[in-house]
């Protein structure tokens, strides 16, 4: 990671983390905790996805067992929201090693379509979650509270800011670790990895259980911001979304991650804000389209020097 990398990146996240609390309350604030919710299950995507070239789209399955998760602790179980969210998380990872096991020698598109299955498999099982969940009528989600006392708006989105710090510097730091070097190594090539004595079965379960735990805590921060839940929260679109958002950041990038949460979450709500509403899917559609034309490597392609892409490939 470049040195012009990392300025640039910590640029964008203290603006997004700090600065942006301090704008007008209200739907503009919630867009932008609702970026940084996304961009805590970008990380996530990214580092199975980004590090490892496993396309997996569970990622909706692990976001919504956060999100029920915390609203079924904290409303049926009366579990304070914090320890609520990190105990919805520890599920969320719990099912994504059930996942992984029976799918971990699929590759590509025959993993893609495994995972998909569960996708469904976990909308069913939250449609007839009966008064458990609400079943298919949904079901409330707890106001955000901390130590006994109820958050506004601002307060929230500084605590949201404050776990994806947490993320953040997880993240960056695990890319130079040895699970980064060997997520990396699967990446290059499973046989030559193995064949340097890595335990590839143990690094691929890694990688699902931290992007399961990333992805669960997003939808544990995701049901107070919403204050409510449905089995839409397990959908399909969820999922491309979070495949979508690494993609269009940069495969591998952090700072792709925040990229690619704020094109995904933002650029529909622009649209709409300048009255393209009615044509907002197309326009949105062919965005995405030209960005993967001109911008195989990602919109962290912009920020990197012409020789990076040159080094990493």
């Amino acid at each position: 990671m470049n040195a012009q990398f990392s300025k640039t990146g910590l640029a964008l996240f203290i603006l997004l983390c700090v600065l942006l609390p301090l704008i007008p309350g209200g739907y503009i604030l919630y867009i932008f905790s609702l970026i940084l919710i996304y961009t805590l299950a970008s990380f996530g995507t990214n580092i199975l996805t980004g590090y490892t070239n496993l396309i997996s789209l569970a990622g909706a399955v692990f976001f919504g067992v956060g999100a029920y998760g915390t609203s079924i602790l904290t409303l049926k179980f009366g579990v304070s929201l914090v320890p609520a969210m990190f105990l919805a998380a520890g599920l969320a990872v719990l099912v994504g090693l059930v996942i992984a096991l029976p799918v971990l020698r699929l590759e590509e598109v025959f993993l893609a379509i495994a995972t998909l299955g569960f996708v469904m498999i976990f909308t069913e099982i939250a449609k007839s979650g009966g008064e458990l969940n609400g079943g298919e009528n949904g079901m409330g989600a707890p106001a955000p509270v901390l130590f006994g006392l109820a958050l506004t708006e601002r307060t929230f989105h500084l605590l949201i800011a404050a776990i994806l710090a947490f993320a953040f510097w997880v993240a960056k730091n695990l890319h130079s670790s040895r699970f980064g070097r060997g997520f990396l190594a699967i990446k290059g090539s499973d046989i030559a990895a193995r064949s340097l004595g890595l335990n590839t079965s143990s690094l691929k379960l890694t990688a699902f259980a931290v992007c399961a735990f990333y992805c669960g805590l997003s939808g544990a921060l995701y049901a107070p911001l919403v204050r409510f839940i449905d089995p839409s929260i397990f959908g399909i679109m969820v999922s491309i979304s979070f495949v979508s958002m690494v993609i269009i950041g940069g495969l591998g990038s952090i700072l792709g991650s925040v990229l690619g949460a704020i094109f995904v979450v933002g650029a529909p709500q622009f649209l709409t804000y300048i009255g393209f509403d009615q044509v907002q899917r197309s326009l949105y559609g062919l965005a995405m389209i030209l960005t993967l034309i001109f911008l195989p490597n990602g919109l962290a392609s912009l920020f990197s020097h012409p020789g990076d892409e040159r080094k990493s490939s």
